[in-house]
């Protein structure tokens, strides 16, 4: 079993690594409500920003740090079914 040093070495190291993909700007409205468990509207009195400013930019954070752990899937290039011939009436499946 791994020493507990080692356990908050990793975790700090990850923690680390999320914020750097959220970018400073991003990073401390995610720190304030996600680890300090700070509410949307004390971080926007905290940070004299408008009302309803705060859940956007936790979004937006959350999202980015979405994209680092679930990267989109490549777009996949859609085979051709069938060339139709002339007078050819393709099938709907319902």
């Amino acid at each position: 079993m791994p020493d507990l040093t080692d356990s908050a070495i990793a975790a700090r190291v990850a923690v680390n690594r999320a914020l750097d993909v959220m970018g400073p700007e991003l990073a401390g409205v995610a720190l304030d409500v996600c680890c300090f468990m700070k509410g949307l509207e004390t971080v926007e009195r905290e940070r004299q920003w408008p009302v309803r400013s705060a859940k956007l930019m936790l979004r937006t954070a959350l999202m980015a740090l979405s994209r680092r752990y679930n990267p989109p899937m490549p777009a996949r290039r859609r085979r051709v079914e069938h060339w139709g011939a002339e007078g050819y009436r393709p099938e709907l499946y319902s």
